[in-house]
C-alpha cells in the first residue's frame, strides 16, 4: 500500500512539474515574439589587399517564448533594390569573409569602388515562425578591378599606324567577362608589327601586358611567327595577351545541331567559309582557350547584318537571320564584312 502511495505521490509531483514548465515556456505567436536586434556596424571598406579578412555582425537574439535553436540569416539591400542573402548562422554573431561580402554587395547593386549606404537586417527562423529585425545602415565600399572599356589594335596591316584609319581593330568584349577582349584577324606578313592601346591615340600604347603567349616582341612592337588567321585575346585579369590560331564555328540548325566545335569555318586565303546544310537561323562564334568561356559559345558570338559582321559583345541576343540550306557563308574579318550566297 505504501509503495502505491509513493508512486501516486511521484506522479503527482511530476505532473505538477510539467505543468509549471509549460506555464514557464509558451511558444509565442510570431507577431508577439521579440525581434532580434542587429547591432550597429562600422563602415566597411573592402580593398584588394583585405579580401581574406573577415567582418563580424552581432545581434541580440530573438525570443519566441521557448528555448529554440533559431537560425539567423543576414540580408543586405542597396537603395530600392531587392534584398540579397549574405549568410546564415546560429547563435548571436556571424563572421563573413570580405571577399564573399564584396561579391554579394556588388550583385545587390553597390557601385564598385565607391562608398555606398547599405541596409542590413536579420531574419530569425524557428520552425514555421519567422521574425525580422529592424534594418541598420552601414557605409560600405566594394572593390572591383578597374579595366578599360575599350582596347584597340594598330599596325602596318591594321590602319597603317594611323589611329584615324577605319582599319584600326576595335576588339570585342568577351560577354560577361570584364577585362577580356578578343578579335579575329588575318595576318598577311609576319614581318609587320602591331600593338595595342585603350584609346585611338598615341601615348599609353603597349605591346605587352606582362605575359606574352603565341607571339614575340621586338623594338616596341608585337609579331606573329607566320602569316595566317589568329584570334587575339587581351586579358587584363591575368595581365596576359595571347595569340592562337583562329577557331571560328557555325552553330545551330542550319549546320546540323547545337554541339560546340562541330562546324568549323575553313580559311581560304584571307577569308573564312562554311556551307549551310539545312534551313534555319544562322549563328556563329569564335573560340579561344585563352578566353576561358568553356561551352558558353555565345559569349563570343556574332552574325551578319546588312553585309557587316555584327558582334554580340556584352549585349543580349542578336537579331535572328534565317538562311536556306546550301548557302556559302563568307567572313572577311579584316574588312568587317560577310556574305551569304
Amino acid at each position: 500500500m505504501k509503495k502505491i502511495s509513493l508512486w501516486i505521490l511521484f506522479a503527482t509531483i511530476l505532473f505538477a512539474s510539467c505543468e509549471k514548465e509549460q506555464d514557464m515556456f509558451k511558444l509565442l505567436p510570431a507577431d508577439q515574439a521579440k525581434k532580434p536586434v542587429l547591432a550597429a556596424h562600422n563602415a566597411i571598406a573592402i580593398t584588394e589587399s583585405n579580401m581574406a579578412e573577415t567582418t563580424v555582425f552581432k545581434w541580440e537574439k530573438a525570443d519566441f517564448g521557448v528555448p529554440t535553436a533559431t537560425e539567423y540569416t543576414l540580408y543586405v539591400k542597396i537603395g530600392d533594390g531587392k534584398a540579397s542573402n549574405v549568410a546564415s548562422a546560429f547563435g548571436d554573431s556571424l563572421s563573413i569573409e570580405l571577399e564573399k561580402l564584396n561579391k554579394t554587395l556588388i550583385n545587390a547593386g553597390a557601385e564598385a569602388n565607391k562608398a555606398t549606404d547599405a541596409q542590413f537586417f536579420l531574419e530569425a527562423v524557428y520552425k514555421d515562425y519567422k521574425v525580422s529585425s529592424d534594418a541598420i545602415t552601414a557605409n560600405v565600399t566594394t572593390f572591383k578591378p578597374l579595366f578599360p572599356d575599350n582596347v584597340y589594335m594598330i599596325g602596318q596591316e591594321f590602319g597603317s599606324w594611323d589611329w584615324g584609319s577605319a582599319n584600326v581593330v576595335e576588339m570585342i568584349p568577351v560577354n560577361g567577362n570584364d577585362g577580356k577582349f578578343w578579335a579575329v584577324r588575318y595576318f598577311a606578313d609576319a614581318n609587320n608589327g602591331f600593338k595595342w592601346n585603350t584609346t585611338k591615340a598615341w601615348g599609353g600604347d603597349f605591346f605587352s601586358l606582362g605575359k606574352d603567349v603565341g607571339f614575340t616582341t621586338k623594338d616596341g612592337n608585337a609579331f606573329v611567327a607566320s602569316a595566317g588567321f589568329y584570334i587575339v585575346v587581351v586579358d587584363y585579369t591575368t595581365s596576359t595577351i595571347t595569340l592562337e590560331p583562329a577557331q571560328v564555328y557555325g552553330m545551330g540548325d542550319c549546320f546540323g545541331g547545337w554541339n560546340t566545335a562541330q562546324y568549323p569555318f575553313t580559311p581560304q586565303g584571307n577569308v573564312m567559309k562554311i556551307t549551310t546544310t539545312n534551313d534555319g537561323e544562322l549563328r556563329m562564334y569564335a573560340n579561344a582557350a585563352a578566353a576561358g568561356v568553356g561551352g558558353d559559345w555565345w559569349r563570343m558570338e556574332f552574325i551578319i547584318l546588312g553585309g557587316k559582321i555584327a558582334y554580340r559583345g556584352n549585349g543580349g541576343d542578336q537579331t535572328r537571320v534565317e538562311v536556306k540550306a546550301g548557302k556559302v557563308v563568307t567572313l572577311d574579318f579584316n574588312n568587317g564584312t560577310g556574305t551569304i550566297e
